[in-house]
């Protein structure tokens, strides 16, 4: 395939062409041969012009390169979208997203430097939807929203039911598919609540306090990341018939959560550089949700059928309680049960958790499927033998010689098993630690505990088989001054007196490493 022509530069003598071509057809003459003859027959009179004369022409050329690209000559991606389209969607993306930060950035400095940070009111909304058509229009089933401050927690709250009527042709199982898993909300037309959308859009403003917020720059209005399209879209339909312009700036609760922290740090803690990670920790803890299955705190009808996560006033509710739970500690603020944190919430707890505890830090109920670990970690012994006790002591494993349970120190002793074993063999014919109050019949020698024991209070090194060459070693060397140099005992013997009992005086630290 031969490659594409480029589209010929239009400099200053193609604009002088155009305005030779209008003049001489509006003499009648034509051009049968085209542009070429043009061309040719206009070169004589702009070699005439004068550098005066051709700078009109040059600034038609300047202002024609300063144009959007024409289809002519454009690039394309492989879904057939002009580069210039995605630039240009990738570049207000990207003015919205500073746009949001410097928002917020804003409103808190703003609540700061007023010293007003506890009682800087902020507004939550959350919706729930039917379907989604394919040109990206939501179909709402419900509304909520939550007025939150620092120092009074969830101050009021709305909710509301939308009625659409009518599901778009060709949507009803998507909407009754997604009503199943979700929200569960009945399908048109079955469903219930307002149907004006212009109604709602008057009781939303008259909650938000419109005339005094709308003294901002940006009125702002917090939601979930994932959840900001879908909230532009169904205000837009509220505002679409009504003559109130877009008011609202819809920002993902993620970046406010962060910016808050790190305000709170500052100017309540003292710290010039906040301990809070960034914002990427925001959103995890606000994806954990630990208050998601917290009742009392949804509408009826989602509280009479036990489905508490997916309704958007709980929603709303539980953002309030994350961010008071994460941030209110910081400027010292006294939590409200009910507000701040759930209603049942015992506000007294430590912070301080073990993992033996069964109730969340705030709340008497049962920790969830998030907040509890799936694996309770148990000290586990740091000794080459890999053993491990579990809370009451006993052993639960060990892969030397097995468990010892149930069992005298004698039967462990005479156990061929472990004649190898040196800490086996070291319990032969002694009685076990003085000072230790472990049961000799659940005592293990391969315990964190039997080791503690024995390094507090070194024993006999009564040791044989492996590991036994330095030990005796150490005996040799000192039988051999005991003898005055009269030689070294036999190794029979010293075994011998190994196994029957040596000098108490010979300890660990008298041998000599291999």
């Amino acid at each position: 395939m031969p490659p594409k022509k480029k589209a010929a530069v239009k400099g200053p003598f193609f604009f002088f062409m155009l305005e030779f071509r209008a003049r001489q057809q509006a003499k009648g003459q034509q051009f049968p041969g085209g542009m070429e003859q043009v061309m040719r027959e206009a070169g004589p009179h702009w070699d005439k012009l004068d550098d005066e004369m051709r700078e009109v022409y040059k600034d038609k050329a300047k202002a024609y390169k300063k144009l959007p690209k024409q289809n002519y000559g454009e690039k394309y991606t492989a879904q057939g979208i002009p580069y210039s389209v995605v630039e240009k969607e990738q570049r207000e993306r990207a003015a919205k997203v500073e746009l949001i930060r410097n928002s917020i950035a804003e409103r808190i400095q703003t609540a700061c430097v007023r010293n007003e940070l506890e009682a800087m009111k902020v507004y939550f909304i959350a919706f729930n939807h039917f379907c989604k058509t394919t040109s990206n229009v939501y179909v709402p089933a419900e509304m909520a929203l939550a007025k939150y401050s620092l120092e009074n927690g969830v101050m009021a709250k709305m909710h509301e039911y939308i009625n659409p009527q009518k599901i778009p042709l060709g949507l009803a199982l998507d909407a009754i598919t997604w009503s199943e898993e979700t929200h569960r909300l009945p399908v048109p037309p079955d469903s219930k609540g307002e149907t004006d959308f212009s109604v709602l859009l008057e009781k939303l403003l008259n909650f938000i306090d419109f005339e005094e917020e709308k003294k901002c720059k940006n009125f702002l209005l917090f939601t979930d990341a994932k959840d900001v399209g879908e909230t532009e879209n169904i205000l837009s339909q509220f505002t679409e018939d009504s003559k109130i312009l877009f008011p609202f700036l819809v920002c993902p609760l993620g970046e406010f959560f962060y910016q808050l922290k790190v305000a709170t740090e500052r100017y309540g803690l003292g710290l010039d550089k906040p301990n809070f990670p960034g914002r990427t920790i925001a959103d995890v803890l606000l994806k954990k949700d630990p208050y998601e299955y917290t009742g009392g705190i949804s509408c009826d009808f989602h509280e009479d059928l036990g489905n508490p996560r997916y309704c958007a006033l709980s929603r709303v509710i539980r953002w309030a309680y994350m961010i008071s739970d994460n941030c209110c500690l910081d400027l010292n603020i006294e939590v409200i049960s009910g507000q701040h944190l759930p209603a049942n919430a015992d506000t007294t707890l430590c912070t301080d958790m073990t993992q033996s505890d069964s109730k969340s830090f705030v709340s008497s109920s049962d920790l969830t499927h998030v907040s509890l670990p799936k694996i309770l970690k148990q000290g586990r012994s740091k000794s080459p033998f890999r053993n491990m006790d579990d809370i009451n002591g006993s052993v639960i494993y060990s892969s030397r010689g097995g468990t010892v349970k149930d069992c005298d120190q004698k039967s462990v002793a005479s156990d061929k098993l472990n004649e190898t074993n040196p800490f086996y063999a070291a319990l032969k014919a002694r009685p076990g630690p003085s000072s230790s109050a472990l049961d000799t019949k659940s005592f293990n020698p391969f315990s964190r505990q039997a080791q503690l024991d024995e390094t507090r209070q070194p024993r006999d090194v009564g040791v044989v088989g492996h590991g036994r060459g330095a030990l005796l070693s150490g005996l040799r060397g000192k039988s051999a001054l005991a003898g005055g140099c009269g030689g070294f005992a036999s190794q029979s013997e010293v075994s011998s007196s190994v196994v029957g009992g040596c000098d108490s005086s010979v300890k660990f630290s008298d041998c000599d490493d291999d």
